[in-house]
């Protein structure tokens, strides 16, 4: 009895050590399944650190052009700001000197109206000193109206309607 007893106690104990090397067995199995999917995160963390570290780079370049540029504007701004500066400050004074100036022609007696026989005044002065006369230019001669209004047919000549007659009198002023 004690052999059949031992035998018993033999094979519950070799039950007893197949069912912990089977569950022994799955559990090294979800390690090692665990341990694969372990290394593609890994992998994939130390691609995303890959990528995180150019887009930093890439960050920095780009805050860096930012900057420098924003600089160059903001030099930019300050120096038209200092010269709209002076430009303003010129004007304020050309405006205190266009007051000043305006205040004194209104204090001013009106000037006397320019003499119709000056011209004559100033030819005898000439023939008296010997000088000569100055010499002008001839005016240039426009066309006048009332001669394309009245010109002959058989001249070539147009005559123009009236808003041709209008845009030339316009075009002399």
């Amino acid at each position: 009895m004690i052999v059949i007893g031992l035998d018993l106690l033999l094979a519950g104990l070799l039950l007893v050590a197949v069912v912990m090397g089977w569950r022994l067995n799955g559990r090294l199995s979800a390690l090692r399944a665990s341990q694969v999917d372990f290394a593609k995160a890994v992998v994939e963390l130390d691609a995303a650190a890959v990528r995180a570290e150019s887009g930093l780079t890439a960050l920095r370049s780009a805050a860096e052009e930012a900057h420098d540029s924003l600089l160059a504007r903001i030099d930019t701004a300050r120096a038209l700001a200092s010269r709209l500066e002076k430009a303003e400050a010129s004007a304020e004074g050309a405006a205190r000197r266009a007051e000043a100036a305006a205040a004194e022609a209104k204090a001013l007696p009106p000037a006397p109206a320019p003499s119709p026989l000056r011209p004559l005044r100033d030819a005898l002065v000439r023939a008296e000193n010997g000088t000569p006369e100055p010499v002008r230019p001839t005016p240039r001669r426009r066309p006048i109206a009332d001669e394309a209004l009245f010109a002959d047919e058989g001249d070539g000549a147009v005559r123009p309607g009236l808003q041709g007659l209008l845009r030339m009198s316009l075009a002399r002023r």
